[in-house]
């Protein structure tokens, strides 16, 4: 199940920010780690936190102060990550954690070949667009293009 963008006035404002929230994805050169449920995936997809379950990364916040300040302004953030799809690249169809919060991405590269499905509908991520969903719905996704797939991922209250 997505939502619209449209109706989370925070995130469209992230949408606003998308070229200098990039600008900052490739200003750091390393602190990447692999994505923590490493059975849900097939290949690598790999995450730059910000903030875990009330863990702050004050590092990568400090090394991306524009994308920080930009987070900090988003009502209920649980959590927070620049999240890498490298290429060839399966996410396992999978549900989240719980129903407490709205699953976000907003594209930054978004190469061709590479899709999202919740439930039985498919979206491909674009650059500067913000996709919503509820992750307690059955998810799976691609990337089986020669790029690496980068969106900033963010979970919020409902």
């Amino acid at each position: 199940m997505f939502f619209e963008a449209s109706c989370f006035p925070s995130l469209v404002s992230l949408e606003n920010s998308w070229e200098s929230i990039r600008e900052e994805y490739n200003n750091i050169s390393s602190g990447s780690i692999p994505y923590f449920e490493e059975d849900l995936y097939r290949g690598e997809w790999d995450v730059i936190p910000f903030r875990f379950f009330d863990k702050d990364f004050k590092d990568n916040q400090k090394l991306c102060p524009k994308t920080w300040t930009a987070l900090e302004k988003v009502p209920n953030l649980v959590n927070a990550a620049f999240s890498i799809l490298r290429h060839d690249t399966d996410i396992h169809p999978h549900t989240g954690f719980t129903k407490d919060v709205l699953r976000c991405h907003l594209g930054l590269y978004t190469p061709s070949r590479c899709l999202l499905v919740v439930g039985n509908e498919p979206r491909r991520w674009e650059e500067g667009k913000t996709l919503i969903f509820d992750d307690t719905f059955e998810h799976y996704a691609y990337n089986h293009s020669e790029e690496d797939r980068i969106v900033l991922l963010l979970d919020v209250k409902r």
